[in-house]
């Protein structure tokens, strides 16, 4: 989508350029708190409420492979207060997508499988495939609103006696990313029981706990009983620390021989995470998820603008949750023409109106768009809606 936005920029020079709804991304800023950790650092110094040694070597080292001792206290407190899970490791990885990665490379091998719910996150599939091909990939069904098909799930690992490669691990993000759709807790215990019954890993991405609107607005459901779910986290979004690349992976101490294994992965890629990274997010921290919950808000009218821009579409899904919804393109006899091809449909938004979706091809749903509205200010990303919308109906006429 950069590709297809710099193609076009020249054209949108003198209008205001392309406003692209397409990365998900936050508009705010991380927390001053973050910027005051920082530069405590620098000068070779770091808040911590465990330790009375104010002169803690940080920048220039190698840490610990599972995190630096400041940070993985820290969020072993706030996983313990807030996601009720007291008896678990933490590991911080570079980013939830490298949390991800740990996991497939521990856990997957030639002769597994793993299943992903389309709409899916692309990254994860592409994690699947470079482990173990594109075969090793299983993508299961969704309900009309985004909701992971639980009896297909069932069935399909019943059905899988025999077979020499089987599944042995499923995940999950809630909230949805590509859907933007938050999933019930109850939802989510079948999917774990499942999964226990047959002997199945789940990772379940929770990089969008905060992400909930206020109809929805929930404890993150969490599993704290359950070792065979590894549970993964982001400072990306809600921190707006994406640059940062600083995520985190949950794993019940109980699994020890897996444990050891992720250390050897982790071990291998980063070595251990960016201590930078990890000043950081120990800033963020500081903060809290109440700062993150008022920002969150803030993407109230830009969410509503986003659903208006989509609402002559045939089906959107989202909107309860992350900060994305998706959008139907019509595939039948009634529009005046109908659009099957998405990706030429995003290349017109972005040459002919100024602004960038994703294809919903990339998230293994052709004939779909997902629109996030979250990487634009409020009132920038109404000027983009307006445009959206315009463009929908403009190109669907013709």
């Amino acid at each position: 989508m950069k590709e297809m936005i710099s193609q076009y920029t020249p054209l949108w020079e003198k209008k205001g350029g392309i406003y692209s709804l397409a990365q998900g991304i936050v508009y705010w800023s991380p927390p001053e708190t973050c910027n005051e950790a920082l530069q405590k650092a620098l000068q070779g110094r770091l808040d911590d409420d465990d330790t009375d040694d104010a002169s803690v070597p940080l920048l220039h080292t190698y840490g610990p492979a599972q995190g630096i001792p400041q940070l993985t206290r820290a969020l072993e407190r706030k996983i313990d207060e807030e996601n009720q899970l007291s008896n678990h490791h933490v590991m911080v990885t570079v980013g939830a997508n490298q949390a991800y990665m740990n996991c497939v490379l521990t856990l997957l091998d030639q002769n597994t499988k793993a299943v992903v719910f389309q709409p899916y996150y692309f990254n994860h599939v592409m994690a699947i495939q470079m482990t173990c091909g594109d075969s090793s990939v299983v993508v299961g069904p969704t309900s009309e609103d985004g909701i992971p098909n639980v009896e297909w799930l069932e069935e399909t690992l019943r059905n899988q006696k025999g077979e020499e490669s089987k599944i042995s691990l499923v995940t999950v993000v809630n909230p949805g990313n590509p859907t933007g759709v938050s999933l019930s807790k109850d939802h989510l215990q079948r999917i774990v029981d499942l999964c226990q019954q047959y002997g199945v890993w789940l990772v379940l991405d929770c990089t969008y706990e905060y992400f909930t609107t206020p109809s929805h607005h929930q404890p993150l459901a969490t599993f704290s009983d359950s070792q065979h779910v590894i549970h993964i986290f982001s400072f990306s979004k809600s921190y707006s620390l994406a640059g940062y690349r600083c995520g985190y992976l949950v794993l019940h101490k109980d699994c020890s021989d897996v444990w050891q294994n992720l250390l050897k992965v982790q071990d291998t890629i980063p070595i251990a995470p960016p201590r930078i990274s990890q000043v950081a997010a120990l800033g963020a921290l500081k903060a809290g998820k109440e700062w993150v919950y008022q920002q969150y808000q803030t993407l109230d009218p830009s969410r509503e603008k986003i659903l208006d821009a989509l609402s002559c579409l045939p089906q959107t899904i989202g909107g309860s949750g992350a900060m994305y919804v998706m959008g139907k393109l019509p595939e039948d006899d009634t529009t005046p023409n109908p659009i099957r091809d998405d990706v030429l449909f995003c290349r017109q938004l972005v040459q002919e109106w100024g602004v960038a979706v994703i294809p919903g091809s990339f998230c293994g749903s052709p004939g779909w768009i997902r629109v996030c509205y979250a990487n634009l200010e409020p009132s920038v990303c109404a000027i983009a809606a307006q445009r959206l919308k315009m463009g929908i109906r403009e190109i669907l006429r013709h």
